[in-house]
């Protein structure tokens, strides 16, 4: 391999025993997915495909709105244990049954290579910046090298085997995607293994399988040797004596069983019209895969010798992570975002489109978090087009939110369950919870409202934003309550998954969120302030919705300042009957600092601290992967920088497997975050990751900019280039050590906002093209024309 600072790469084979998927070589283009594993004798690549989903439930939606007054009655008295569960009862005793599916492989592409004297030098990798998986060795005096990646210019996979010799003796097949040691499989997934065909000659392997909604899906593979020969045999098809292979794939889904041979006979066709130049079908693909790897780059100026990622992980477990490190994850973290989505597909899912099992735990969209933190990072990281697919994908569900909202509560607008998947839009996790949370479609509106702000799209906003934003709208104003003193009675509140100290058991005792159901949570408070916050400021901007203007600010003004527990931090309730309890991994509490801008340096400062000091109370071990990343962007907005990198080193050492791949938790005893074996893959905390890092460097809201506001030691010399802010375009570099900064701001609009500059470096020089600069204090007040440009040196 030609190793570089888009490549990642290990010196082992996959080694998680029964699940190799799991630290396997992935690549995608947003619609299809591979997952390459095994070895250099047996490999295997798992084929996936965005929309596939099976062994999910939508079952119809009763009536138990009766049941919420029932639980507002009880817990006007106090009864909040019984309260909690009225809905959730009411659901049970109709025998509601809706439950969420789970990602589907395709199938696998087999390959068996024969071989010569044994393995040598292997070495396996991904180059990130071209989305190419690529295994290497020696057996005796030949080279050999097996090539992957998924075409985004032709929605197919293309594959190559390459031998030095004409010494390649292989034999390709297909079938059902299994783990060995899985004896769940065949009965969780009977429909696939009853009904899989598979069929081949000399050329072709066709796969279909009938999924539990009745249609087929498959993939057909066209085997192209450059030279030797191709044979049928009963076990796949056979290539003696060659020197190159390439192989292309072209997946489909949800077609009915009737159309089978059509859809195979057209599916050949197709490949056989697609000339097989491997190099020639990577240039077309690269281009456009370029173009959105290289959106945004960040770099630490690393210089000398690469690393495996063993070793790297090795160096991250001893104590902290090497700059070569923490730049590829921040590229890896990226890599994976832009291979498993698109601004087309359905959102990035927390296994991304590599999941390997027929019965994933949590591969859905979970947005009480999970789905948030994903997209986090794609604001400052210039890949704003792939919100649009997380739009479409909620729209879509509109009708079922207006259902949900108007069965359970008897409400107008949408309640979004925090669960979904693309065939389960109901409520499906019956437990309290998740279905006494009300707050996900208002944390969901963020990205919304945010979105807008950095595009000022006007035709978007119109015809995709608002719908959405005023459903929401509609069932917040008919959900909030008012205490006879005006201020807000918000109720059921939940902080996410955390239950009041006061009301959790005994520690002898082990129960899951025994009791969630409160008032006045302070997250759901932050979520109804920014939401109607942000409403009020576009409706007077386009001139909307005059009439309903005075409801949004009656609510704003009964929302009070936030409070502060016995400890000295932020209390996670705002309301006296309820304690707080530390030992937890979600950061809710913390949402009007981070994700939220309501209080940072220029707004509402002084209480900063009092949120530094509720972070500092949660127990290290009661943490996950992703909660590191949440609260090493918290620190990140506190301006922390070491505080925020130690987050992300704990999450290093902790949740990470050999190719990178983040996990919930450590699994092997280790005393940084919960237990759980085996640990589940979220690929949300390497955006978090990702994110974070850009929160340590930038930070961006509506009328502040800072530049490297939370600068650690580790990143003391680095530089940006094409970061977005609101307005516009930051290019950045710096070195702490030789005084060295420039930092290039350009506008893609007018605007006017406060720059803070950073503390590491004193005498700055700044020059404007089209713009007006004026310090005030350490700050600096900035007007900028539309493409007018700052330039800050030393």
């Amino acid at each position: 391999m030609r190793i570089n600072k888009d490549t990642i790469f290990m010196r082992y084979p996959s080694t998680w025993w029964h699940d190799l998927w799991r630290e396997g070589l992935v690549s995608g283009n947003g619609i299809i997915g591979t997952n390459v594993y095994g070895g250099v004798k047996e490999e295997t690549t798992m084929l996936t495909h965005h929309d596939l989903w099976h062994n999910g439930c939508e079952d119809e939606l009763p009536d138990v709105s009766d049941a919420f007054v029932r639980l507002r009655k009880k817990m006007d008295e106090e009864n909040f244990r019984e309260a909690s569960w009225e809905v959730v009862n009411a659901l049970r005793e109709k025998n509601y049954q809706s439950r969420l599916e789970s990602q589907l492989p395709v199938a696998d592409l087999k390959l068996e290579i024969a071989p010569n004297k044994g393995f040598e030098n292997y070495i396996r990798g991904i180059y990130m910046d071209r989305a190419e998986t690529v295994s290497e060795w020696k057996d005796g005096e030949s080279q050999r090298c097996s090539q992957l990646f998924v075409s985004r210019k032709r929605n197919l996979v293309v594959k190559r085997i390459t031998s030095s010799e004409p010494d390649l003796n292989l034999v390709f097949s297909m079938d059902i995607h299994q783990n060995r040691g899985s004896d769940r499989a065949e009965k969780i997934a009977k429909h696939v293994f009853d009904s899989k065909k598979i069929e081949w000659n000399e050329q072709y392997i066709t796969y279909t399988a009938l999924n539990d909604d009745q249609t087929i899906y498959g993939a057909v593979a066209r085997i192209c040797p450059v030279n030797g020969t191709a044979e049928r045999t009963p076990v796949g098809i056979r290539v003696r004596q060659s020197s190159e292979v390439v192989v292309l794939v072209r997946l489909f889904i949800k077609r009915r069983p009737e159309e089978r041979e059509a859809v195979l006979s057209d599916l050949m066709l197709e490949l056989e019209a697609v000339e097989p130049d491997y190099e020639k079908l990577m240039r077309e693909h690269s281009r456009l895969h370029r173009k959105w790897y290289n959106s945004a780059d960040f770099s630490l100026q690393y210089r000398g010798k690469y690393h495996c990622n063993e070793d790297l992980l090795a160096e991250a477990f001893a104590g902290k992570q090497s700059a070569e490190l923490i730049e590829k994850l921040w590229k890896y973290g990226r890599y994976l975002f832009i291979c498993g989505t698109s601004d087309r597909t359905n959102p990035f899912p927390l296994y991304g489109i590599w999941g390997g099992e027929y019965d994933l735990i949590w591969s859905h969209n979970m947005a009480n978090e999970n789905t948030q933190m994903i997209y986090w990072h794609t604001y400052a990281g210039n890949l704003l087009p792939f919100q649009k697919g997380l739009y479409r994908y909620y729209n879509n569900r509109i009708p079922t939110y207006q259902k949900n909202a108007k069965n359970l509560f008897g409400m107008k607008g949408i309640f979004m369950t925090a669960g979904t998947t693309p065939g389960v839009s109901s409520p499906n996790q019956v437990v309290p919870v998740i279905m006494n949370w009300v707050g996900a479609s208002g944390w969901i509106a963020q990205h919304y409202c945010n979105y807008y702000r950095y595009t000022k799209d006007e035709a978007y906003l119109k015809e995709v934003l608002l719908p959405y934003l005023m459903e929401v709208a509609d069932f917040y104003e008919d959900f909030i309550e008012f205490y006879p003193d005006g201020t807000i009675h918000f109720y059921p509140s939940v902080s996410p998954e955390n239950t009041p100290g006061n009301f959790m058991p005994p520690r002898h005792i082990q129960m899951a969120h025994p009791m969630p159901t409160t008032v006045n949570s302070t997250i759901d408070l932050a979520i109804v302030k920014e939401f109607f916050t942000s409403l009020c400021e576009i409706a007077k901007e386009q001139n909307l919705y005059p009439e309903r203007i005075p409801t949004w600010n009656r609510i704003l003004a009964s929302i009070p300042e936030y409070r502060l527990s016995k400890d000295g931090g932020i209390r996670e309730w705002q309301d006296d009957r309820f304690d707080e309890r530390y030992d937890h991994r979600h950061l809710s509490h913390i949402y009007p600092v981070f994700p939220g801008y309501e209080v940072n340096s220029l707004h509402k400062s002084e209480l900063l601290p009092a949120f530094k000091r509720a972070v500092d109370l949660r127990e290290i071990d009661a943490q996950t992967g992703w909660s590191m990343g949440h609260m090493s962007a918290i620190y990140a907005r506190l301006e922390d920088g070491e505080a925020a990198m130690q987050c992300l080193n704990q999450m290093a050492k902790s949740s990470l497997t050999n190719n990178f791949f983040s996990l919930h938790n450590d699994w092997r005893g280790m005393n940084i975050s919960l237990c759980m074996d085996p640990a589940p893959v979220q690929l949300d905390a390497i955006m978090g990751y990702v994110n974070a890092l850009q929160e340590m460097v930038l930070y961006s809201s509506e009328d502040l900019l800072k530049l490297l506001p939370a600068l650690p030691a580790d990143l003391q010399k680095g530089s940006i280039s094409s970061f977005r802010y609101m307005n516009g375009f930051v290019h950045m570099k710096w070195d702490v050590e030789k005084q060295k900064f420039q930092a290039d701001l350009l506008a893609v609009r007018a605007h006017e906002m406060w720059l803070q500059l950073p503390k590491e470096f004193d005498g700055y020089q700044i020059s404007c093209k089209n713009s007006v600069v004026e310090q005030e204090g350490n700050l600096y007040r900035i007007r900028m024309e539309e493409n007018g440009s700052v330039i800050i040196t030393l």
